[in-house]
């Protein structure tokens, strides 16, 4: 009896122990697999984002920069222009600004007050070809504004959906979960982590890849909402921007003649215009700079996620 209990326990146990064993470790494994198949990629999708936003940072900078040197031409222009009307008032207080004025004029009196300012015709003419360049320089760079708004515009609006994304990582987060329960099991079993790699890689994933989380991807998704609708702000600007700084710039304003001959409103109005143009540059400066700080922003958050990605995905290498 003593003998086939010996038999019993040398040979029947070990070979029940060893058959559970090697189930649970192929269920280990099989969990090992799933988690590697659905956290694997996570680091690339997110590189992704990441790069649109640093192309997308360095379209608002250039945009930031267009509207600076606008807001620059424009407050240059504004001084040149309150010189041009100086000069304007002393010719015509000397009476060279009508007919009527040069015709009631004894020929002393004409001399005197209006040959000798009238010779500065010829440098109301040159700060005339400045203001108008100044003014040219701040209506293209208003333009440029609108394009690189636009594209900032649609760069965004394409990329702030992150549902794909989010659906990754909660798969990833479930995978997670289960590899919590079968390493939990693994070492109820007393199987130890240290004989078998599979069971130490489970424990890892618990470890590195429980740190993403989807609230990181909606704040991506809100923020490039917000650089979407900044984008949007700052090409409505642009538009206006470019048409006012335009307008302040016609040959209305700019023609020697005619600028002579402007009525006290229609200086009010040139000048507002001016100051309308100057105050949108402003304006689309003001766009720039909050696109590029969200930008920024999303470069930041993005590199954290993407090292917490990649450390998740080394677990499986």
């Amino acid at each position: 009896m003593r003998k086939n209990l010996f038999v019993f326990l040398c040979c029947s146990v070990p070979t029940i122990s060893y058959g559970v064993g090697n189930d649970l470790l192929q269920e280990a494994q099989d969990t090992f697999n799933a988690a590697k198949i659905v956290c694997s990629g996570i680091s690339d999708e997110i590189s992704r984002v990441s790069n649109v936003s640093k192309i997308n940072t360095a379209v608002t900078g250039v945009g930031t920069v267009a509207a600076g040197g606008a807001l620059v031409a424009g407050i240059k222009k504004s001084q040149e222009e309150q010189e041009i009307d100086k000069l304007v008032e002393k010719i015509c207080n000397a009476g060279g600004c009508t007919p009527e004025g040069v015709k009631s004029m004894s020929d002393e009196d004409f001399f005197n007050n209006v040959m000798h300012p009238m010779a500065e015709i010829a440098e109301l003419q040159e700060k005339l070809e400045r203001s108008k360049k100044l003014g040219n320089w701040r209506t293209g760079l208003m333009a440029g504004t609108i394009g690189t708004n636009v594209a900032s515009a649609i760069i965004s609006g394409v990329n702030k959906d992150q549902s794909e994304l989010i659906q990754h990582i909660q798969a990833c987060n479930e995978a997670v979960k289960s590899a919590d329960v079968m390493s939990s099991k693994l070492k109820s079993e007393g199987i130890n982590p240290l004989e078998n790699p599979v069971v130490k890689k489970l424990s890892d994933i618990g470890t590195w890849c429980n740190s993403i989380n989807t609230a990181d991807i909606e704040k991506i998704e809100k923020r490039m909402t917000g650089v979407m609708g900044t984008s949007i702000a700052g090409a409505v600007i642009g538009v206006a921007g470019t048409a006012t700084s335009a307008a302040a710039n016609s040959d209305k304003y700019m023609d020697e003649q005619k600028r002579l001959k402007l009525n006290e409103q229609e200086k009010n109005k040139k000048n507002n215009l001016n100051t309308a143009a100057n105050v949108m540059a402003g304006a689309n400066v003001v766009t720039g700079a909050v696109e590029t700080g969200i930008n920024i922003s999303l470069i930041t958050l993005t590199k954290k996620l993407i090292r917490q990605a990649e450390q998740c995905e080394g677990v499986f290498e």
